[in-house]
């Protein structure tokens, strides 16, 4: 899988004469589509995953693995789902083998462990992710977007990890404390100069952040975009608008919420930076969005 930040770059012309030129590859993610899930909530989020896959594959020209990640979705939305790739199916570079042994080794044994049934979203996460990874490990040409496709595996299983956990014996009843009416997490994302392109350290962010706001069940999420203060004010406030659609595309991908309904926009350009400067002064810390989740 490409990063969502590339994709939107690819110009829709190579796109089309690309297919031109494939003959009938590509073909299956038009049948993927045509296909209704009617599976466990496992092997439908599952189907999602892959069908993401095969579409930024699809806009990248990559008509093998985008058919290849598309007959994946077939099969889960059949309830038959694929297991996550073997080793064997991919010319691995040597280097790069042992962490993904050890990956593929942790995912088959938690989803062993009933990690489909007591996080299925989580699950169906790691196994796409796992499988980008692979892909991109292979072709072993664009680091960021094997750093993105690893970051998504990770976040996955960090919380598969939790929903495993083995629940704390059982203490003496007490008081259960009134819970509170508003409950907040705060994330924040950060760019790079001029850019509201998602980068590999931003998605592994924003993948916690979705996975917050279903764990949550979040009845409003706040969307704070900011920049330094290279450039102008009205551009930095067009900068900092696109930074927030940005964050709010990657999160609808990665939350089971839809997104769009709960969310607020707060645009502040270059004013009420977090590290002071003078008009004009590039500044990392500046160029930023943060995801405030309310329920």
């Amino acid at each position: 899988m490409k990063s969502i930040q590339n994709s939107r770059f690819k110009i829709a012309a190579a796109v089309f004469g690309a297919v031109l030129l494939s003959g009938c590859a590509g073909m299956q993610l038009e049948n993927a589509r045509e296909v209704e899930p009617k599976g466990t909530d496992f092997t439908n989020a599952l189907y999602k995953e892959y069908m993401r896959l095969s579409e930024l594959e699809f806009l990248e020209g990559d008509y093998a693995d985008s058919d290849a990640f598309a007959l994946r979705a077939i099969a889960a939305a059949n309830n038959q789902p694929t297991a996550p790739e073997e080793l064997a199916a991919r010319n691995l570079p040597a280097a790069h083998k042992g962490e993904l042994a050890t990956a593929r080794r942790e995912l088959v044994e938690a989803m062993d462990a009933t990690a489909t049934q007591k996080a299925p979203v989580f699950a169906a996460m790691a196994q796409a992710a796992f499988d980008c990874w692979m892909q991109e490990q292979e072709e072993n040409f664009q680091p960021d977007d094997i750093a993105a496709c690893r970051a998504d595996y990770d976040a996955a299983m960090k919380a598969i990890r939790l929903a495993l956990k083995p629940a704390p014996a059982a203490a003496a009843p007490a008081p259960a404390p009134k819970a509170p009416e508003r409950m907040a997490a705060t994330y924040t994302v950060n760019f790079d100069f001029d850019s509201d392109a998602i980068t590999a350290d931003a998605s592994a962010i924003i993948a916690e952040a979705g996975m917050a706001i279903d764990e949550m069940k979040a009845r409003t999420v706040i969307l704070s975009g900011y920049t330094d203060r290279a450039g102008s004010e009205a551009y930095n406030l067009k900068l900092a608008d696109r930074r927030n659609k940005s964050v709010l595309g990657a999160l609808e991908i990665r939350s089971t919420k839809k997104i769009t309904g709960l969310t607020e926009f707060k645009v502040y350009g270059e004013t009420e930076n977090l590290v002071p400067t003078a008009d004009g002064v590039k500044e990392p810390e500046n160029r930023r969005v943060k995801i405030e989740i309310i329920r």
